[in-house]
């Protein structure tokens, strides 16, 4: 088939949109508590334009991998799994370069609603697959 599974622009916008407003608001008031106003306004910064880059990177590398795999196990586990390791690593690769006091309890729950977001996003370019493929 020739057809390349896709998520639309606005889905993929707007999760970016609102992994910033989320994490970049949760790591301002994690680091802040920490470090200071500077500090929580660095790290939240750091980490709400991270979590726009990388959430919109989730949606590339998804899709990217979702067409590349072609047996159904490795289209449903490796596209998530695989994305959220390398863009999580970037991520705490960044905190540690503007060394964020707190990076575990600023990343973990980023990245553990990262795999979440990864995985109904995998969902779902499957769910679109298979009505391809029935029609």
């Amino acid at each position: 088939m020739s057809n390349k599974i896709r998520n639309t622009h606005r889905y993929n916008f707007l999760s970016a949109f609102f992994a910033f407003l989320l994490w970049g608001g949760w790591s301002f008031y994690i680091n802040m508590s920490q470090g200071g106003l500077k500090t929580g306004i660095i790290s939240g910064l750091a980490q709400g334009v991270c979590s726009f880059i990388i959430t919109l990177f989730i949606t590339f590398l998804i899709e990217k991998q979702f067409n590349f795999y072609k047996s159904v196990p490795a289209r449903l586990i490796l596209p998530p799994v695989c994305t959220v390791l390398f863009t999580g690593s970037c991520l705490v690769l960044v905190h540690t370069l503007i060394q964020t006091p707190a990076i575990l309890k600023t990343v973990a729950p980023a990245l553990t609603v990262a795999l979440l977001f990864a995985f109904v996003t995998n969902i779902k370019l499957y769910k679109q697959l298979k009505t391809q493929t029935t029609h």
